[in-house]
């Protein structure tokens, strides 16, 4: 039998997650950014009505996405053991 360590797979998503989350929020800020640039007339036009209707869109379904994807990183944090096997894959975890 192998004794136990940490769960190095664990830990390196566990580390992830923060920055997963900041990087989402930088790309919300931006998408309000130039929401909120267009909403003051920066650029009036029946292009820009176009682009600012495409831009909410996209805004929307990457907020989607990111929503997704953190919460499947968190779900696999949490269902992942702290302890493995010397011997597991997850032991020596170098991503």
């Amino acid at each position: 039998m192998s004794d136990e360590v940490d769960n190095a797979y664990k830990l390196a998503l566990g580390e992830q997650m923060p920055t997963l989350r900041g990087k989402a929020s930088i790309c919300s800020f931006a998408f309000f950014e130039a929401e909120d640039a267009l909403e003051k007339e920066a650029w009036t036009s029946t292009t820009a009505d176009t682009f600012s209707t495409a831009l909410k869109d996209h805004h929307r379904t990457a907020g989607n996405a990111g929503e997704n994807a953190g919460t499947a990183i968190e779900n696999r944090y949490d269902g992942e053991p702290d302890k493995v096997a010397s011997d597991d894959p997850r032991a020596n975890w170098a991503g």
